[in-house]
């Protein structure tokens, strides 16, 4: 895989996952504030935990940027691994439902913030994250690895963890679309 082939990959994966989160803003407020059972969190909740967990993955996200910037600016040279498509293929799983793995609690969604505050915060991380994209647009992202504790992914390289940052959005769309599909069924037996 070439370097502008992964940088369009990861670009796609935003486009197409910030589009279908930001159409759950228009749904029904009972739709978004659906809970079929106590424990579990409604969209409205789910959606500020994505925004949530983008916030800490863009900390480290951003700070990896400007050191990958820095080594290329000093001389640092861009080399894919044999396997590097590997690495790409261990972070797809991350889109489904099938490992566990327990959230931090800074990561939980408190219920308080308005909903259009959450739609702003997710209109600014996908800002954040193209523009990160268009800065290492050279391949200077693989300059860069950091540790990644999710489903034992260990070192990612910048773009790998922009494409993280997708899928755990993926990941929830799909807990979203169960929502309303639970939702539905609810009413159809009203």
């Amino acid at each position: 895989m070439r370097n502008r082939n992964v940088i369009q990959v990861v670009r796609e994966a935003l486009l197409t996952n910030f589009r279908e989160l930001d159409q759950w803003f228009e749904k029904d407020q009972a739709l978004l504030h659906f809970k079929p059972d106590r424990d579990q969190w409604n969209i409205r909740e789910v959606l500020e935990h994505i925004a949530l967990t983008n916030y800490f993955l863009l900390l480290i996200i951003n700070k990896s940027t400007r050191r990958a910037l820095e080594r290329k600016k000093t001389g640092h040279t861009v080399i894919l691994p044999a396997d590097y498509q590997d690495k790409f293929d261990q972070i797809d799983v991350i889109g489904s439902k099938s490992f566990g793995w327990v959230r931090p609690e800074h990561m939980e969604p408190t219920g308080f913030k308005d909903i259009a505050e959450i739609k702003a915060l997710l209109k600014q991380q996908y800002a954040q994250c193209m523009y990160n994209l268009s800065l290492l647009k050279n391949g200077e992202g693989v300059l860069v690895f950091t540790n990644m504790s999710v489903n034992q992914l260990g070192k990612l390289d910048i773009y790998q963890y922009i494409y993280f940052l997708t899928k755990h959005i993926e990941r929830h769309i799909r807990q979203m679309q169960r929502l309303q599909k639970e939702y539905e069924e609810n009413a159809v037996l009203i």
